[in-house]
């Protein structure tokens, strides 16, 4: 065989083996895309059940979530009262007998009434709360609407808390908001009344101060002077009955009837606060610098209120020290700066207004003219404003106790 033959033979073996390489490493080729297809399925699979399973888990645990908190929204909050009576065992003459201590007592007839299966089945919607009491507006048998005060820290007997709401219970003046009812319970106890749409004076305020309503000098002059009444029967109503001072007389405790007229709430109740939950009132902007609860600790606290409306500044959420900062004013002769615009307008009756409104302030109780007193100087003052009629000085009347 020639060298050429051999040559082209081994060509051709080389061809050959170069030919079943590449049909070789075609096979392969084509084979190598099912496999990663395969896994890549499988880890797609594993993948989205991974995922579905995380997405199932975040589901429930944001439905887990959405339910506690719907269950602990403000809104529709049943309101917690005990068992509707409440008994114990005493012994009397050799014998045990078992005396009540919970009351449900009504100082209203008809169907205002209702027992306390109709409160506990009710739906109370929370609207306040506080450090020493929690508010509910309750709707009773479907069109009587309420307010209901859950008092807290109570320190006072059974029978001294009823002695003193059924007081308060009998008093009946245009300028009080009147007391519908109380329920006492050692572990409970409820103050009942109407519940005003028209919120409190603190809305009435703030809604002029934010410009969404208007709040004219006049008015606040009448609202003034009604607050002074309401305060003075208390008062004197105190002499008779022992009604103790309210303790508390701030904006958001003077309430505004429909005809817009002020209504005096939250009172009677402060001496039974438990000496801790007390001390938190002494630095809330209306407290006398004695911090004592008298008929002048409520003048001063009715003096702060008096330079709100004459102001237009609001003490209850700032905590300004009001009397400090009108006093250092008319010190260094800026006085008309002192008036909010609605009152700077009617100079017969800002300046003496603001006149008694410092000698409320007074820092010593001495000093301070008494709630009757001030009242006689309002009436002096709205009688000699012209458009402005005082409210009828026998506008109300008392049951006695």
């Amino acid at each position: 065989m020639t060298r050429q033959t051999k040559n082209m033979q081994r060509g051709e073996r080389k061809l050959l083996t170069s030919d079943n390489a590449s049909n070789s490493e075609s096979k392969q080729f084509k084979f190598k895309p099912i496999w990663a297809v395969g896994i890549v399925a499988v880890l797609g699979v594993v993948f989205v059940l991974v995922l579905a399973l995380y997405l199932y888990k975040k589901s429930a645990k944001e439905k887990k979530i959405l339910r506690a908190l719907a269950k602990s929204s403000p809104e529709k909050t049943p309101l917690p009262v005990p068992q509707i009576r409440e008994e114990k065992v005493v012994e009397a003459n050799g014998k045990r007998e078992k005396q009540s201590s919970s009351e449900l007592v009504f100082f209203v007839g008809g169907e205002e009434q209702f027992t306390m299966d109709e409160l506990l089945e009710a739906t109370a919607d929370l609207r306040k709360q506080g450090v020493a009491s929690s508010l509910y507006k309750v709707v009773i048998k479907g069109k009587y609407v309420f307010a209901v005060k859950r008092l807290k820290k109570i320190k006072a007997s059974f029978h001294k808390f009823g002695q003193t709401m059924r007081k308060i219970g009998n008093l009946k003046h245009t300028n009080i908001l009147p007391l519908v009812g109380y329920y006492s319970a050692s572990e409970e106890k409820l103050l009942i009344y109407r519940y005003q749409n028209n919120g409190s004076l603190l809305n009435l305020l703030e809604g002029y101060v934010e410009g969404k309503r208007t709040f004219p000098g006049k008015q606040r002059l009448t609202i003034a002077l009604g607050i002074a009444r309401g305060l003075d029967f208390i008062y004197r109503m105190s002499e008779e009955s022992d009604i103790v001072p309210h303790g508390n007389i701030k904006l958001s405790n003077i309430l505004v009837n429909e005809d817009e007229e002020p209504l005096v709430s939250e009172f009677g109740y402060m001496k039974f606060l438990e000496p801790s939950t007390a001390s938190l009132f002494d630095s809330n902007g209306y407290t006398a610098p004695e911090k004592k609860l008298t008929e002048q600790a409520d003048v001063y606290s009715f003096g702060v209120v008096l330079l709100e409306l004459l102001t237009g500044k609001i003490v209850e959420k700032s905590g300004l020290d009001l009397p400090k900062w009108v006093k250092s004013m008319v010190r260094e002769e800026w006085t008309g700066e002192v008036f909010d615009k609605e009152v700077g307008r009617f100079e017969a009756f800002a300046f003496p207004m603001l006149n008694i409104a410092l000698k409320c302030v007074e820092r010593k109780a001495d000093d301070r003219p008494s709630i009757a007193e001030v009242l006689d100087k309002i009436e002096e003052i709205v009688n000699v404003v012209e458009d402005i009629s005082p409210l009828s000085a026998t506008s109300y009347e008392s049951t006695p106790p």
